[in-house]
């Protein structure tokens, strides 16, 4: 008979054997010498100043990407979507907030960062609707 799943017995646990402190290799063959023990590879030390900054790294731009899908609100109608984040964009120039112009020439992608007069002019367009 099975035991209810309420029951208020822990289950029991495997008694934990403790691990050998010394290595020893054993052979059945006394012609074979027994195998060194070899320390294992020691814990790097750490930064002797870690305040000091790290070198900086050079977030790099994908080689490739996969054009994934997304739903326009109240479509169940999937639609190619592209997602492009990183640090590698601040790099180049796309800061948060900033507005793009993307255009497509000989069946690539454009997009460029919009310069402060056309920023003015969306905005004008914008109080104008």
């Amino acid at each position: 008979m099975r035991r209810s799943t309420s029951s208020p017995k822990p289950a029991r646990k495997r008694a934990t054997v403790p691990l050998p402190t010394e290595v020893g290799w054993h052979s059945l063959d006394p012609s074979i010498p027994p195998r060194p023990y070899l320390e294992r590879t020691p814990i790097p030390e750490p930064r002797p100043d870690p305040s000091k900054p790290r070198r900086p790294g050079h977030p790099r731009a994908p080689q490739h990407c996969t054009v994934g899908y997304g739903y326009y609100p109240d479509s169940h109608q999937r639609i190619p979507t592209l997602r492009l984040r990183g640090r590698w964009l601040e790099q180049l120039g796309f800061t948060i907030g900033s507005k793009l112009n993307i255009s497509m020439r000989n069946g690539e992608l454009v997009v460029s960062v919009a310069d402060d007069g056309e920023k003015a002019t969306d905005k004008a367009a914008n109080n104008w609707r």
